[in-house]
């Protein structure tokens, strides 16, 4: 498997398609700080509002990433060579972690260089910022695992749309949450979703474990599942 991590990571690197990602993360970082610090909004919390943007972009791309496997039949002659399907799915699977993880830390180190320069600590416990930073990656990489598994499961290029199409009815959920806090299943439900917990960040969140555990759970359920289908795929 570790040569196979090793193209999937060359490929990955050499797109201009993740340079733009990382790009756009330290973009949406300097935006938001900004934006916010003009119209004196800014607080440590506000920097939770940008990955849930980022993270949509970061689906597309990196579905877009994995299609390609099929449209250019690079995933037959993989398994020619006698690399296992396990292997294959695995090694894709980290990719997406490491390609989602990177521009999100990216982004929230640019976020903290720009807030304490710009705001300070004074009033924040940086405890709660780090826990809602643990809680927010942790999240990000069940959403890679869920975009693994639409884009090696659907095996064509609208496995690259597919995810994206995905995040919205989920973010369109988070709002729901929000406007219905009374309703105990909505917020049962939203704890359990990825994209969720982000989007409910721009305060100190009361249940990271929970949250964290949840993810876990999650990432877990898809990669099992998409090992399972992606073993007994037809891919001739």
């Amino acid at each position: 498997m570790n040569n196979l991590l090793k193209t999937n990571i060359k490929l990955m690197v050499c797109r201009k398609s993740t340079k733009l990602s990382a790009a756009f993360a330290v973009f949406m970082a300097l935006l938001v700080a900004f934006t916010n610090n003009s119209s004196d909004e800014l607080t440590w919390y506000t920097m939770f509002s940008g990955p849930v943007t980022l993270v949509m972009v970061l689906s597309a791309v990196g579905g877009l990433f994995l299609s390609r496997d099929y449209s250019n039949k690079t995933i037959r002659n993989k398994l020619t060579v006698g690399h296992k399907r396990t292997d294959i799915y695995l090694a894709n699977q980290i990719t997406e972690i490491l390609f989602f993880c990177i521009p999100i830390i990216l982004y929230f180190v640019t976020s903290s260089v720009l807030n304490y320069i710009l705001i300070g600590t004074n009033g924040t416990v940086m405890s709660d910022i780090f826990r809602n930073i643990a809680v927010c990656i942790i999240a990000v990489i069940s959403l890679s695992a869920l975009t693994t598994f639409i884009a090696m499961t659907v095996k064509s290029s609208a496995g690259g749309i597919l995810p994206i199409v995905l995040m919205y009815p989920l973010l369109m959920f988070s709002v729901m949450i929000d406007e219905f806090p009374e309703i105990k299943w909505l917020q049962t439900v939203g704890d359990m979703i990825p994209l969720s917990q982000i989007a409910m960040l721009l305060m100190p969140d009361k249940n990271a474990a929970l949250h964290i555990m949840y993810s876990l759970i999650v990432t877990a359920l898809f990669i099992i599942a998409g090992i399972a289908s992606f073993r007994k795929a037809d891919l001739k």
